[in-house]
């Protein structure tokens, strides 16, 4: 009984741990400083289907209302999408030292997510760094080789973990999810149209 005890109370303390604070704020920002009057979070998995097809309304109505409109994009890789973490990881190495190429890069995951969740489902682990690396470049520009390399280096994969953790500390369980001024709707998870964000902002004013 007193094992039993032990082990639930391990449990306890594990599950009521808290996230590691990042040293810098979470997630990849569109638009306005934080004086903005809306911060719009995004939360996204690059092999989402629902996230692609939430992105194009999204975009459109941010780069359409970006003078008041602050948007940050926080990629959470979903365990069930197997070879998500990589592809997030790439990713991550080009929003830390490309960010103006970031947009290309997470545009080009979604319009080729079925290479990534099923013709990769036979790679073996090198091919699969270098099929990523060789796209990473045809999205980017950015060449093949650095990306090959950022895949050593253990920081992106340490960052990328923070960001899942934090994500998880603000209530998500999947994607896409939003929050407006830090507070989740869990309405907007099934928008796709740039109505249905004009209608949600429409709403608030």
């Amino acid at each position: 009984m007193k094992l039993i005890l032990l082990a639930l109370s391990a449990v306890l303390i594990v599950s009521q741990q808290v996230p590691p604070v990042p040293s810098t704020p979470d997630g990849f920002v569109y638009g306005p400083p934080v004086t903005t009057n809306y911060t719009l979070d995004v939360f996204f998995d690059h092999l989402c289907s629902y996230s692609a097809q939430a992105f194009p309304g999204l975009y459109l109505y941010w780069s359409n209302n970006q003078h008041w409109l602050r948007m940050v994009v926080h990629i959470v890789p979903l365990p069930y999408h197997y070879y998500s973490f990589y592809v997030s990881r790439a990713g991550r190495f080009i929003q830390t030292n490309y960010p103006a190429n970031f947009t290309e890069y997470m545009s080009w995951m979604f319009n080729h997510q079925s290479k990534y969740l099923d013709t990769a489902q036979g790679w073996n682990q090198t091919t699969l760094y270098q099929n990523l690396a060789a796209d990473t470049q045809t999205a980017t520009g950015v060449n093949s080789t650095l990306v090959m390399s950022s895949f050593n280096d253990t920081s992106y994969n340490y960052n990328l973990r923070l960001s899942w953790k934090y994500a998880q500390s603000k209530g998500i369980s999947g994607t896409p999810m939003y929050m407006v001024n830090g507070v989740l709707v869990p309405a907007a998870s099934g928008f796709t149209k740039y109505q249905d964000w004009q209608n949600f902002f429409n709403s608030l004013n």
